[in-house]
């Protein structure tokens, strides 16, 4: 006979059953970052020099080290990540990107023939090359002895990147092929409206294709809520052109009617305009993308919360900006590193239970070691 205090039997199955089955509870994991801007002040000076003492061939020795030191020093519940890429070739997609530009610079000049042969062959390499950059710069990456890696095929990268290629040569080539009717070359701009949709496209290219060992990425985000970026963005620049404008007004009424005052006003205010518009809509676009594509992606099991500030960035951006230009560009690896820690330190990884449990379900993917010489998984353009 059961007591008003005593549980019933079944009821104490049926509390066993769920401790036994309750779903572990999501952990929140911060990235952090052991570097600090003196020591790769250090690597960063000798990469420099080597390069310029190499004419530029040890950039891609150069790139190497600039990763595996930002890899190495950025840590995951305890464990870094790790970068295994081949300098030989990163210097063979170097050395593929210096003659792509120049043959898109000085194609016609040789003949109309060539000039559109090179256009057609730009359209047709750069997004397969894009693809290979990717799988690159992803297979090379590695966490726990996990590679990364990524799977969109050719035909997504294709319809990824050819239309905004194709709105950006256009222009050119056109102005080129009819030199006296530079009203053709405007008409290819009225792409520049679809321009938030592309960029929409290829962060999902980007994202959606993912891995990690053999865990695939899912990415849910709308190409439509990429054009209130833009909108206010361009708002921004607008703004950044009617300060540099005003200033520009008052300095040229104190300076008077000289010629070349008057002259160097409208440069500087130029100049300005330019800039403050870099500075405002640079650092914005980068954190609502960012925030927008990373906190909608996610593996089995994983999730990305980005929380970049606007302002924040903003201000940071402006710092290190002035401290460049004051230091002739000594500042630089300072402010680089700067903003990978700023970045790293809001975005947060949250995981079901434990992060090494996480991982013992991931395995590697069969044939990721051949990965390296197929598919152009080798070439990085470093663009």
């Amino acid at each position: 006979m059961h007591t008003l205090t005593d549980p019933p039997a079944d009821a104490a199955v049926l509390s066993d059953t769920e401790t036994v089955a309750a779903p572990q509870q999501p952990r929140t994991l911060a990235l952090g970052f052991t570097g600090d801007g003196r020591e790769y002040f250090r690597i960063w000076v000798v990469n420099l020099l080597l390069t310029l003492a190499t004419f530029g061939i040890y950039s891609a020795w150069a790139k190497v080290r600039r990763l595996q030191y930002f890899d190495r020093n950025t840590v995951l519940a305890g464990a870094s990540f790790d970068f295994h890429g081949n300098p030989r070739a990163v210097l063979a997609g170097r050395l593929l990107s210096v003659v792509l530009l120049v043959a898109y610079h000085y194609a016609f000049g040789f003949s109309t023939t060539f000039g559109v042969m090179v256009i057609v062959g730009l359209l047709l390499a750069f997004p397969y090359l894009m693809r290979g950059a990717l799988r690159f710069r992803l297979g090379n990456t590695s966490y726990r002895g996990l590679r990364l890696g990524f799977d969109g095929s050719v035909g997504q990268a294709y319809l990824a990147w050819l239309p905004p290629v194709f709105t950006f040569l256009m222009p050119g080539a056109l102005l080129a092929l009819y030199p006296g009717k530079p009203g053709l070359a405007t008409l290819p701009l009225l792409l520049y409206l679809l321009w938030p949709l592309m960029h929409a496209r290829i962060r999902r290219f980007q994202h959606a294709h993912l891995l990690f060992g053999d865990q695939h990425a899912s990415y849910e985000v709308k190409g439509r809520r990429f054009y209130r970026f833009y909108l206010v963005g361009g708002s921004l620049g607008l703004l950044a052109a009617f300060c540099a404008g005003l200033a520009g007004g008052f300095a040229g009424a104190a300076a008077g009617n000289g010629r070349s005052a008057t002259l160097f006003i409208a440069v500087f205010t130029g100049v300005a305009s330019a800039y403050l518009a870099y500075l405002l809509i640079g650092p914005y676009m980068v954190v609502r993308v960012s925030n927008l594509a990373w906190s909608n992606t996610r593996f089995p099991g994983i999730r990305f919360r980005s929380t970049l500030p606007a302002r924040d960035f903003m201000k940071l951006q402006a710092r290190n900006a002035l401290f460049t230009v004051l230091s002739l560009g000594l500042y630089r690896p300072f402010a680089v590193v700067d903003v990978y820690r700023f970045r790293l330190a809001h975005l947060h990884i949250e995981v079901d239970g434990d992060i090494d449990a996480a991982a013992s379900r991931v395995t590697t993917r069969d044939g990721a070691a051949g990965d390296s010489v197929a598919d152009g998984f080798g070439i990085d353009l470093s663009w």
